[in-house]
């Protein structure tokens, strides 16, 4: 059995030439705009930390499941760009191999 990670819920980015180009385009959009979210988490959860820690109100298990929480978020957002880039590198491929109509017809 494999360990449970995020990539079981995301497609793999080597295997996106078995997709359609309109769930390519969906897949790049939303692993695009899903990664700046969980971004901006990350980044709101530090400055929690932040502030928590400073004021003496952070308990060494809040600390270390925080600490896991934001291990968690920052291999997501990772594994949403390759996701992003993964799509967005067969859409490429895909015009590129297209063909391209000539003068002739």
């Amino acid at each position: 059995m494999k360990a449970v990670c995020w990539s079981h819920l995301l497609p793999d980015p080597l295997r996106m030439g078995r997709l359609s180009t309109d769930d390519l385009d969906a897949i790049e959009r939303t692993a695009e705009c899903e990664a700046l979210t969980v971004a901006h988490g990350i980044s709101a959860i530090g400055e929690l930390l932040a502030w928590t820690a400073d004021a003496g109100e952070l308990s060494n298990d809040t600390a270390r499941n925080i600490g896991w929480l934001i291990n968690s978020l920052g291999t997501l957002s990772g594994r949403l760009v390759d996701v992003a880039n993964g799509a967005e590198y067969e859409l490429e491929r895909r015009k590129a191999n297209a063909p391209h109509p000539t003068a002739e017809g």
